[in-house]
């Protein structure tokens, strides 16, 4: 109402109003005609909102245009605003339109699939309406992304550009947005290659970056291990190139499917223990690729290792956490990028099959709404996401990790033998990270990282074994460096189990300790003097200081429940039912009172249930008696109740 009696809105009403009222009939009488003319959702004229977009038009949002100016600066020189928030959750994303995206990148690489786009409907338009769309562009849905939100593949065949066709979708308002299918790449640099055979030294050229130089502990990962080594309940999904399943560095740390009879029948057919999103099939190991460059070969594998190699088997090499399970999603090829579908697709499948951790080692410079969203439903389910900052030594945003919720992994240098063993080099920065809080929100080692791998048919023409032996490499990249984080979350999620707190420490928490629990490795030499210490973010990774911090004071009050209702079910039976609205509840506790008129007797808890669970059946109740149930959530931090009680009559 403040609005309304603001003195210069009065004067202003008072002189313009006969053109408001003119403005507002030539508008309604209008509004039958032009049907056939793309037009923007069309707001009520009888709101504040609506009369400023008739006045003004869309002048107080920003256009189109301006953010597609915004992410060309970024892509020009990277250092635009920095985040305005210490969180992962606090990240700004400008998406751009078809039009401002070049179709390489400054490498020469497509930056997204020719002819296909990605297409959201608004909610409420027809199956019959999103045909003529696509048909009328000379296209054709290849498939369905997201039935849910009218999200389709479309493959473009009748001449018309990727930017073109965007564009064109662009103006209807049907359409909530089109965008290229984006393509991503890995972010290694790979380097010699081990065999286990290898003196024997693969596991103890990794000692330096798990357990330090002198007085510098590094990750000081041993001193961690004696807290926890990690558990089997906890899953790593890795969406990559593809994992080699019977690595035996590997195989007994493999996820497997519990509901693959299920998923016959879900569009994921033999899904035992992963699946291929690039080729859409069961098996997710990597294609070993014909002999041409296969680059892309090793690196799932390789990443698989780092994150959760089976450790204390003395053979190989030991993985960040020693027993967490290792889900392979494979979105790339032999070589080439991993196109923004297959991601997103993956990022679903790990979500709903109870991945606890997403590690993502590639980027591009381009965010596309198809993964943003995906990785917005993931962490709306408690799902921690962890991916690699990029090896373009800049400050510039690289996606996926730069989008909100998701925890970006710059590069340390080496400690190791191989680069001469200096603890001062293994404070640096890799040469190669990206840099500044902007870009980076933790580091961990990226230079002489030791891991499982498998040889492609490129190493098997260069005379280095037959194609798909296991073998082990040292590699180099922020791609190893994420998965060291992603294996830091996963002992922080097996602590809070050690700890009986497993459901009431949020995800959130968990990502919150792992960016306070970090070293300060103050200026680097190699970093631009502008960026000063903040080059490593939050700093580098502890994963002891991050255990420590593992405990009760972490844990938040639960929701408490809404809309508890209770109906008759049979003799002496009444069925409750209520809204969950917590995400880190032990259980529930049922309560029950009896009332004789306007009498109530005290509440007594009559059972114990689960949490996530919004149903009980109170199979205790006497017939002709009238009782109160109550619903309360319960934590080690505390129990809420719901506020009111459902009442009823037991049959």
């Amino acid at each position: 109402m403040g609005f309304l009696y603001h003195p210069f809105v009065i004067r202003r009403i008072i002189v313009y109003g006969g053109s408001i009222i003119a403005l507002l009939l030539v508008l309604f009488l209008g509004r039958g005609f032009g049907q056939s003319v793309p037009r923007s959702r069309s707001q009520s004229l009888w709101t504040l909102a609506g009369l400023q977009h008739a006045l003004m038009g869309d002048a107080s949002q920003p256009s189109d245009r301006d953010s597609n100016l915004q992410l060309r600066r970024e892509l020009a020189d990277g250092n635009a605003a920095q985040d305005t928030g210490n969180s992962p959750g606090d990240k700004p994303v400008v998406f751009a339109s078809a039009r401002d995206i070049p179709p390489q990148d400054d490498t020469g690489r497509p930056n997204y699939v020719p002819g296909q786009l990605i297409v959201r409907f608004r909610g409420g338009v027809p199956h019959h309406r999103q045909d003529e769309i696509v048909d009328d562009l000379g296209g054709r849905i290849l498939r369905t992304l997201d039935v849910r939100h009218g999200e389709y593949l479309v493959v473009l065949s009748g001449g018309l550009s990727v930017p073109d066709a965007a564009g064109q979708l662009a103006k209807l308002q049907e359409v909530d947005f089109a965008e290229p299918n984006v393509l991503h790449y890995i972010n290694d640099l790979p380097n010699d290659e081990y065999y286990s055979s290898y003196d024997g030294q693969a596991t103890e050229l990794q000692r330096w970056y798990f357990n330090g130089i002198d007085c510098d502990s590094n990750l000081n990962a041993e001193a961690a291990w004696n807290v926890t080594t990690g558990n089997s309940n906890i899953v790593i999904a890795i969406i990559d190139t593809g994992v080699l399943t019977n690595h035996p560095d590997l195989a007994a740390n493999l996820w497997t499917n519990p509901n693959v009879a299920a998923d016959a029948t879900n569009g994921y057919p033999g899904d035992i223990h992963g699946w291929d999103f690039y080729n859409n099939g069961s098996d997710p190991d990597p294609d070993l690729g014909d002999g041409s460059g296969d680059g892309n070969v090793f690196h799932g594998t390789f990443v698989a290792g780092v994150a959760a190699a089976v450790s204390d088997n003395g053979i190989g090499v030991v993985g960040a956490s020693w027993y967490s399970r290792i889900m392979p999603l494979k979105v790339f090829t032999n070589t080439g990028g991993a196109p923004a579908t297959a991601i997103a697709e993956a990022i679903h499948f790990a979500t709903d099959h109870g991945a606890n951790i997403i590690n993502m080692s590639f980027g591009s410079l381009i965010p596309t709404r198809t993964i943003y969203s995906a990785i917005q439903y993931a962490h709306a389910q408690g799902v921690i996401i962890v991916a690699a900052a990029g090896n373009n030594n800049s400050s510039k945003r690289s996606y996926p990790a730069c989008y909100p919720h998701v925890i970006s992994v710059g590069g340390s240098g080496s400690g190791s033998v191989l680069s001469g063993g200096s603890a001062a080099n293994m404070r640096s920065r890799a040469s190669f990270s990206e840099f500044g809080p902007k870009a980076v929100d933790v580091v961990a080692p990226a230079v002489d990282i030791v891991s499982t791998a498998v040889l492609s048919m490129t190493d098997q023409n260069n005379g280095m074994g037959t194609a798909g032996s296991a073998t082990y490499f040292v590699g180099t990249g922020t791609s190893f460096a994420s998965p060291l984080v992603a294996g830091e979350a996963a002992l922080l999620l097996s602590r809070a189990e050690q700890l009986g707190l497993a459901d009431s420490i949020s995800p959130d928490a968990i990502v919150t300790v792992i960016l306070n629990a970090t070293t300060y490795l103050g200026a680097d030499a190699n970093t631009p003097a502008k960026v000063g210490p903040e080059w490593a973010g939050h700093g580098r990774v502890d994963y002891l200081a991050a255990i420590q911090q593992i405990g009760p004071q972490l844990v938040t009050a639960p929701a408490a429940p809404t809309r508890v209702s209770a109906t008759p079910a049979g003799t002496g039976t009444v069925d409750l039912n209520w809204t969950d609205r917590s995400d880190n509840e032990q259980g529930y506790l049922i309560l029950r009172a009896e009332k004789s008129g306007r009498a109530v007797e005290p509440f007594d808890v009559i059972d114990e249930v689960g949490r996530a669970i919004t149903s009980y059946t109170d199979g205790t109740a006497q017939s002709g008696v009238t009782y109160l149930y109550r619903v309360a959530a319960f934590n080690v931090a505390a129990t809420n109740c719901a506020e009111k009680c459902a009442v009823v009559t037991a049959p």
